[in-house]
Formats: structure tokens, sequence, C-alpha cells
């Protein structure tokens, strides 16, 4: 497991993630130009992107889910949007502790979601993984199939009924509908 920290001023960045290869980005028949596309890498990974990217065409950026970076801040001056947000051309994203300008952010339609660690900008280091850190994001759910108990005096009312995202349509295929659904993606 690795994290990634501030080279200015050594704040933490990110959880602990793993390394893995990057994927190919998803067709454009499988994004939405309406809705939030899901990010392009799985929670606790991250990949180097080798090519060149973005205005200033930086090769060996760190690519990570949005959900797994911690401490950060946009720089709304630099935020460029295309459609209905950010395109991830130019870095958008700063340090909280020291204000560095560190990442780009993408999640505009046609594109799915993620966060470019610019390598200049941050350091690699090796960790464990965070004691207590959970992994499946379900784990902290009660039981999808029992609603929990009903304490109010008067249990005319129906029971509530928890959503059932397996059974929701969808075009994701078998990419993860819940994680997709719901994901811990505070903002960066």
């Amino acid at each position: 497991m690795e994290r990634f920290r501030c080279a200015s001023c050594g704040k933490k960045l990110s959880v602990p993630v793993r390394l893995v290869e990057l994927p190919a980005p998803p067709h454009w028949s499988v994004l939405d130009c309406h809705h939030v596309n899901p990010p392009l890498l799985d929670p606790g990974a991250y990949a180097i992107d080798e090519a060149a990217y973005g205005r200033d065409q930086l090769t060996g950026t760190f690519v990570l889910s949005p959900g797994d970076v911690r401490g950060t801040r946009f720089v709304h001056d630099r935020v460029r949007t295309g459609c209905w947000s950010m395109v991830g051309w130019i870095p958008c994203v700063a340090c909280r502790g020291c204000g560095a300008v560190v990442a780009s952010r993408a999640d505009d339609c046609g594109m799915a979601q993620e966060l470019r660690f610019h390598p200049a900008m941050v350091v690699r280091e090796r960790c464990e993984d965070e004691p207590g850190r959970v992994t499946d994001p379900f784990a902290l759910i009660a039981d999808w199939d029992r609603p929990a108990p009903d304490t109010r005096p008067h249990r005319g009312v129906p029971e509530p009924t928890r959503p059932r995202p397996e059974l929701v349509a969808t075009r994701w295929g078998g990419r993860g509908l819940r994680e997709a659904l719901f994901r811990d993606d505070p903002p960066a």
C-alpha cells in the first residue's frame, strides 16, 4: 500500500492505495452527458499514466478515484468547466495545509471521474493499511433485507423499506453497481 503526501508541507493527501494498471477509458456510449459518471479507478487503487496530459503535457501523473483523496480544496479561479463540470486540463486542486496546487480533477460529461496528482507536487510513500479502515462501502450498513426495528409507539405506519440497488436496471453492467451508486466521495 502507498499514500500520497504534499511535497511542500508533508500533509496526507490520500488514503492508502495500491498500484494497478491504468484501465482504458470507458467507451463514449456508456458515459452519460446528464449525470455524474463513475470513477475510472475502483476505490483504493491508483495508476500511473505515462502519456502526456493536460495543458502542460505532464507525463507520469498519478491517477486516483476522487473518493480516495483527502486534505485538498478547489482553487476556484483555476477551475475550467466543460458542458457541466470540471475538465481537468489545468491543475485546480490545492493542498489544504499549504495551498500548493497539487492536482487536476476531471468529471465532465463524456469522461469518467478522476483526479491526477502532478508528480513534482506530491511524494509517494509506502505505508500500512489504516487499521479499522473499511474497504467495503457497505460493511457499515445493516443487513439490506431487514429494516431497522420499529421503535415508534404506534406501529400503524408502514415499515420503511430500503432501496434495493441490485434490482435497478443499469447500463454499467457488472462494474460494481453498489460502488457506483453509493460511493464515499467527499469533495476534493
